[in-house]
């Protein structure tokens, strides 16, 4: 997850039961200087895409055990910036709005021409490269809000929903300590009436899964993060 993405270092599976097109867009793709991996079944694809960690998804929507739609709504839930280019024979109306539906960024019809994929593939991954946000660093620790990834000693941690808005919110206070009241009203909202014990308890969740020393106490006031924050140049 921490792989500095480029346009010209991009990942991208192919899932395509047609073992001869598979083949096909492989060497095409290979040839563009891009890392590919192919799949002929969308359980193979969602089972492997953590280890892969693809950019960008080739998804054919006709395929033997699920069907493309099913399959990009999978993906979205691995990864919501993954980018999904549905490539297929289906070229109805319906057909390309139920796609653009289940999560696709651009829908292609087959046949095609080559070198319109590699064009469309081109522009996809410009757009990601130019999305992707500079992240807040402080020392080991990394958020990367666009994403809504949190790396610390360059490894992913894995946090909930709560105790990753509750990071970000101190990581852009990070110049004043921010009271509990203002957390709760931040993270948990204006109309959540439970107990002020409730930051403690996930700053103590915090503190567990990066460092005690992380987020620092200030008698009387609130939390701050501590460090001052890394301009980064990406």
């Amino acid at each position: 997850m921490n792989r500095q993405f480029t346009e010209k270092s991009a990942k991208i599976m192919i899932v395509e039961d047609d073992k001869k097109l598979r083949r096909l867009l492989e060497i095409e793709l290979e040839h563009a200087g891009y890392e590919v991996m192919g799949f002929e079944s969308g359980v193979d694809a969602l089972d492997e895409f953590k280890n892969f960690s693809p950019d960008l998804v080739i998804l054919d929507i006709m395929l033997p055990d699920m069907d493309g739609y099913e399959i990009a709504q999978n993906l979205r839930k691995l990864s919501p910036d993954v980018l999904i280019l549905m490539l297929t024979a289906l070229g109805m109306k319906k057909d390309k709005i139920t796609g653009f539906e289940s999560g696709a960024d651009d829908y292609l019809t087959k046949p095609f021409d080559n070198e319109e994929l590699l064009a469309r593939i081109r522009a996809l991954l410009r757009r990601k490269h130019i999305e992707i946000s500079k992240p807040f660093k402080f020392g080991a620790l990394e958020i990367y809000e666009d994403r809504r990834v949190v790396l610390y000693h360059g490894k992913e941690v894995d946090l909930s929903k709560t105790e990753y808005e509750l990071l970000l919110y101190l990581a852009k206070n990070h110049k004043r300590a921010v009271s509990k009241e203002e957390i709760l009203n931040a993270v948990w909202g204006i109309d959540y009436y439970g107990s002020d014990n409730t930051v403690e308890v996930y700053i103590n969740y915090l503190r567990k899964k990066l460092s005690s020393e992380i987020i620092k106490t200030v008698r009387g006031i609130g939390y701050r993060l501590v460090g001052e924050q890394v301009e980064t140049d990406n």
